[in-house]
């Protein structure tokens, strides 16, 4: 009866041990498709970039040419005034000087923190109006489980000053991806999944080792700012489109359904040309806003147009001098984006009779 019970007591951790080892390679399979998966998008993706860059490319061109056209008129007319103001003003030539381009001046180092600075805002623009959409379709469902997502969301975000959760993103992910790496052993997980061998077939074997040999993490600041800004703007833009989708009439929405028309139909013929009437001019005010709040990346060492501006503070001690330029800098974007909002608003109103 002993020699017969001992096969029947190790069998079970034999199986359950195998079951493990067949249950591991499976979700090591797993995630080396999803790898891959994620690898023939990117190449993709890649592909359409590259078709697109041949497609401008002779548009390119041509802005090229007109920008070179525009520099050397724009040039000359600087190089007249220059020496006018040295004839006539010649103390204010040391200051033209710091915010000039070229040797010496701060006027590159300026320019690249604005293009910087534009990226941010219309990468968090596009972004935040997604999840303003998505936020605004939450609070309005009839799902009660989606309605208190929808007002968590906007509440949290709402309630907090930006730039505390700008911090808390960025320091928040840094730490959290950290602390989750340790606790899983990635390494010993990667070793344990075969993921290297599993994507070596695949090609990828050296990203695999390179990704599991990680040890510490270091969060984009550019990332870490698009995804805190986004956020902002989207909990804000939640309640500019949730009001502006229910002031859209419903006797208009009820008729397109009761004349057959699809709900998609509905919503892209419908209701978002009349939103966007709606939404513009509160979605104008979050963009001016959004532009401004770039500023507060410049906490986590990404040079944007006011880290740049310190920068040059610091170096030259001429603080009025590079902060009145900044205050130019900025007023010149809200111009313009006041333009375009403008120009915008006038067109979603087309064929609307003003009162």
């Amino acid at each position: 009866m002993t020699a017969t019970s001992v096969p029947e007591m190790v069998a079970e951790p034999v199986v359950a041990g195998g079951f493990l080892s067949f249950l591991g390679d499976l979700l090591g399979w797993v995630i080396a498709a999803i790898v891959g998966l994620f690898h023939l998008v990117g190449l993709g993706l890649d592909l359409l970039f590259r078709l697109l860059g041949l497609i401008w490319w002779p548009v390119g061109r041509v802005l090229g040419l007109a920008v070179d056209a525009l520099g050397w008129v724009f040039g000359g007319i600087g190089s007249a005034l220059y020496d006018f103001l040295g004839a006539e003003f010649p103390g204010t030539l040391p200051y033209i000087d710091l915010i000039g381009f070229g040797q010496g001046g701060w006027g590159d180092d300026l320019w690249e923190g604005l293009q910087l600075t534009m990226q941010l805002a219309v990468i968090s623009l596009a972004i935040g109006l997604a999840i303003g959409f998505m936020g605004a379709g939450a609070k309005l469902a009839p799902s009660k489980a989606l309605n208190r997502i929808g007002n968590l969301y906007t509440v949290l975000i709402r309630g907090l000053p930006e730039l505390l959760t700008l911090l808390l993103i960025y320091y928040g992910i840094q730490f959290g991806i950290q602390a989750l790496i340790e606790a899983v052993r990635l390494p010993d997980l990667c070793a344990g999944l075969g993921l290297p061998d599993k994507l070596d077939l695949i090609d990828l074997g050296d990203g695999a080792r390179s990704f599991c040999a990680t040890e510490t993490v270091d969060v984009s600041s550019f990332a870490a700012g698009v995804v805190a800004l986004s956020l902002v703007f989207g909990a804000f833009a939640t309640e500019v489109l949730r009001g502006a989708i229910l002031a859209v009439p419903r006797g208009q929405l009820e008729a397109a359904r009761a004349i057959g028309m699809s709900r998609p139909l509905v919503i892209r013929r419908i209701l978002v040309p009349q939103v966007w009437r709606f939404a513009l001019p509160g979605l104008g005010n979050l963009w001016l806003n959004l532009v401004k709040d770039t500023s507060l990346v410049s906490v986590i060492a990404l040079d944007e147009l006011m880290r740049k501006t310190s920068i040059a503070v610091g170096v030259t001690k001429e603080p009025f001098l590079f902060y009145g330029a900044t205050c130019l800098l900025y007023l010149a974007v809200t111009g313009v984006s006041m333009t375009v909002f403008a120009r915008a608003e006038r067109w979603a109103s087309r064929g609307v009779r003003r009162a």
